[in-house]
């Protein structure tokens, strides 16, 4: 008869035959585990290109410039929601004339920068500015991306267009706060 210490510091009895089982279940069981983990590491897609990435590649956008400004389009939608502003009209698409405006993003300073800004301290309107903030960046990123469609696509340069009234309506609720 076999005799092994448990952990408890008893002694174990058994036949050795079935320690020798049990044992083999362990070693079976602990080296699938094993491989388990360090098969969880590895994968089969192939390995990361090593040169960068182009700019906009945050989780979700797609490297399709139409795509990257619907979504950054909706974004400020949303953010104009949170803040009670319409989505402003640009003149533009009431003059049709949106293919022919060269996308440029606002020369609006950020409303942090702007000495004649003066929002109140609340929580309300750091929260209101933060969020203009992106708005405007959102805004600004559609007009690079409208530019780089080569500034004559009526759909991205309309989409500038919104963003920088849109930027300029959150950037005044902005400053409005108190």
């Amino acid at each position: 008869m076999l005799r092994l210490r448990r952990e408890d510091g008893g002694l174990a009895r058994g036949r050795g035959r079935d320690v020798v089982k049990i044992g083999g279940w362990l070693v079976a069981v602990g080296a699938c585990a094993a491989l388990v983990a360090c098969g969880a590491n590895r994968s089969t897609a192939p390995a990361a290109p090593t040169t960068a990435m182009p700019e906009a590649t945050a989780p979700g956008m797609t490297l399709d410039p139409r795509a990257q400004i619907e979504a950054l389009d909706r974004e400020i939608d949303a953010g104009l929601a949170e803040l009670n502003v319409s989505p402003p009209v640009p003149a533009c698409v009431a003059a049709a004339t949106c293919s022919q405006l060269a996308p440029e993003p606002m020369a609006t300073q950020p409303a942090v920068q702007d000495p004649a800004c003066q929002p109140g301290s609340s929580d309300v309107c750091t929260d209101t500015c933060t969020l203009s903030g992106s708005i405007c960046e959102n805004a600004k990123r559609i007009c690079e991306l409208a530019r780089d469609l080569g500034g004559t696509d009526a759909y991205a340069n309309e989409k500038c267009a919104k963003g920088n009234a849109s930027c300029e309506a959150a950037r005044e609720r902005c400053c409005s706060c108190v």
